[in-house]
Parts: structure tokens; sequence; C-alpha cells
């Protein structure tokens, strides 16, 4: 059996960040695993500027999704500053931005989710230090930081409604909640998301891809590394639940 902790993601607007790039920016119909740690620390006032912070809570957290409606997808025009060619070599975007005389200003387009709907779970690693997931279902009742699904532009439209769960299939986690969430409920999610594959036991079907959203970074470069994710198709009898 594991301990989850699982919350209800809804938002008039979502944001996942796709692929890295400046010109455009697109959202995946799942939420990433940098933006559910993301969000956690930020109910948990870990600030940005925190990198050891950061760093801990990145090691101390595993992370799994569960999608119910993706949304429309719709994209947004953005500005962006960035050094010339011939200014290169600025160390931090803070310090790139501190060169005026270099900057160089362009359009970009950022890619939303509109009006969808998800679940997402956490559970402890081998090395949680000293988070525990009371400590985090506390946070999402009461935010230290304002959370978003996503962007700062994207403010959830439901309360989190955390609730902590001993299942040993994240499945089993996810269709409690489910029955336990007014307008989740009699509703099945269409597809999951995981790190780790174990934790739906027994799962078929599911599907391996890597994705460049592990978080190595928040307070200074804004980097990524690159993980496994398995996706697995609705296939689990709620009613098989132990």
């Amino acid at each position: 059996m594991a301990k989850w902790l699982v919350i209800v993601l809804k938002a008039p607007f979502a944001s996942f960040g796709d692929s890295p790039g400046n010109a455009a920016r697109h959202s995946t119909d799942m939420p990433t695993r940098s933006a559910l740690i993301g969000l956690a620390g930020a109910v948990l006032g870990v600030e940005r500027t925190d990198g050891e912070g950061q760093a801990a809570l990145a090691t101390a957290l595993v992370t799994a999704a569960a999608l119910h409606e993706p949304g429309e997808s719709l994209a947004d025009f953005h500005t962006f500053q960035s050094l010339s060619q011939s200014a290169k070599g600025a160390r931090t975007r803070a310090d790139a931005l501190e060169d005026r005389d270099h900057l160089a200003t362009s359009i970009t387009r950022r890619g939303y989710r509109a009006d969808g709907l998800w679940q997402a779970a956490y559970r402890l690693s081998v090395m949680p230090g000293r988070l525990t997931l009371e400590e985090l279902a506390e946070a999402f009742r009461r935010p230290l930081f304002a959370p978003y699904v996503g962007r700062r532009s994207c403010p959830p439209a439901h309360p989190f409604n955390p609730l902590i769960l001993d299942r040993e299939d994240v499945r089993d986690a996810f269709a409690d909640h489910a029955e336990r969430t007014p307008f989740l409920v009699k509703r099945m999610a269409r597809e999951f998301s995981l790190e780790e594959r174990g934790d739906a036991p027994g799962a078929n079907r599911a599907s391996r891809h890597l994705r460049r959203d592990d978080p190595r970074d928040r307070s200074i470069r804004w980097t990524f590394g690159e993980r496994e994710e398995w996706r697995l198709p609705q296939e689990h009898n709620p009613e098989e639940r132990t």
C-alpha cells in the first residue's frame, strides 16, 4: 500500500509547458511534473529563489495525474526580451535583462488549455526529508502563496479538496477521491500519467514517453531535466478496488 495525497485541478485557463522555446511554447493536455512540484512549493511557501528548498521538494515527491477534460487548446500572444547575437554570454536571465542596450523585443505564442479538469496525486519518495503528506494537505487547504495551474495567469477555479488515501494502485486513489468530490462523482478519468509504472500494478497498454519537465533549478537558470512518463488509458474497473 502507498499513501497518496490527491487534489483536484480545475481552472478557466491552465498551461503545462510542453517543449522549451521562445517563439512558441505549447501546453500539453496533462499536468507536468514541474507544474505539480511548483504548485506544491507555492502552497508550502517555498520561495523560487530558495534553490535548496526547491531541490529538496523535487526530491521528496513523486507525482501522478489523471485527465478528465483536456480543455480547448488556445494560444495567446506575448512579448519576450533577449540579447542580440552580438551580446550573448549573460550568465542568467536577470543579467541579460540588465544589459538594456542590447535587448531585443520579439513576439511569441503561449499555449493554454481552457476549461480543463484534472486530478493530481503526490506520494513521498524514498528521500522525503522532513516533508509529510499531512503538512502538504494542510498547505493545499491554506496556501501560503497564491497557487496557479501552470502560469500566473491561471488561478484555480475550485478548491483543491486534498485527501490522503492509502491505496496500492494510484488509479484507486484517484477514483476514491472523485467519489468524495461532488462534481467528479460518476466521472471516470480518460487517461493517467505516472512517473513510475509500478504505481499502477498490473497495468496493461502503458506507453512510455520522455518529457523534459523535471525541475532542476528554479532560482537562477530555470532549467529542467528529462524523465520517463507512463501514460495509461482508462482500463481499470473501480469496483475491483480493495
